[in-house]
């Protein structure tokens, strides 16, 4: 008997050592920034927030920064195009979701982070920004101003409908997932920790369902 408990005392502490908290967002867990203002804005007077939904749309291009910083985690959610034609966008969709960007790092169009691209024909390429680096498929990327890594498989939805994002990043590690399938990898990443970023690059876009989960290990 005793034996027993301590075994099950013994896995009740080796699940707890790899416990995974799963973080809810609202949208006071971000702030808003433009290409044309300097100055940090609240998040509702910049982009709409409806019934779970975050609608990105406008003239004015820019992202949602999250306010604290994240290292070894799971980042989920969800996006469509809107194709609204009040909200019509000309050329390419093109929007992103960035991470890992650093804490000390100002707010630009675009900072220094890690994105996951989300556009036509290229949704699941990296791009690294501000000289962040990693290696793809066993290659050093090099350094640039903005440099991207195409993915290696395709899964988008077609335009309208819902497509779902999971991005794994611990210990510079990096696996990215398109509706279920990776598309694209990274070890060795240089920036492995920070804030996280909603893009809205003039084409309008919603979002949904943001999870985040911190790995302890």
């Amino acid at each position: 008997m005793f034996k027993k408990i301590i075994f099950v005392l013994f896995f009740l502490f080796i699940l707890n050592s790899c416990a995974v908290q799963q973080k809810t967002w609202s949208e006071n867990d971000w702030y808003a920034y433009t290409k044309t203002s300097s100055e940090k804005q609240e998040p509702t007077k910049v982009y709409e927030f409806s019934d779970g939904i975050i609608r990105m749309h406008g003239e004015n291009i820019g992202y949602l920064m999250s306010k604290k910083s994240y290292s070894n985690f799971e980042l989920t959610l969800d996006y469509r195009w809107n194709l609204d034609e009040k909200y019509k966008s000309k050329g390419k969709m093109n929007s992103g979701v960035m991470y890992n960007i650093p804490t000390n790092s100002p707010d630009k169009v675009w900072p220094k982070g890690i994105q996951f691209q989300i556009k036509e024909n290229t949704t699941g390429d990296f791009i690294f920004l501000d000289q962040v680096t990693a290696k793809v498929n066993g290659k050093q990327v090099e350094a640039g101003a903005s440099v991207t890594s195409p993915k290696f498989s395709e899964n988008e939805k077609p335009y309208g409908e819902w497509n779902s994002i999971i991005i794994k990043s611990v210990d510079g590690k990096i696996t990215q997932f398109l509706n279920g399938k990776l598309v694209n990898e990274a070890t060795e990443a240089t920036s492995t920790e920070g804030r996280i970023s909603l893009n809205y690059e003039g084409s309008a876009i919603d979002f949904k369902n943001i999870r985040l989960k911190q790995i302890s290990k």
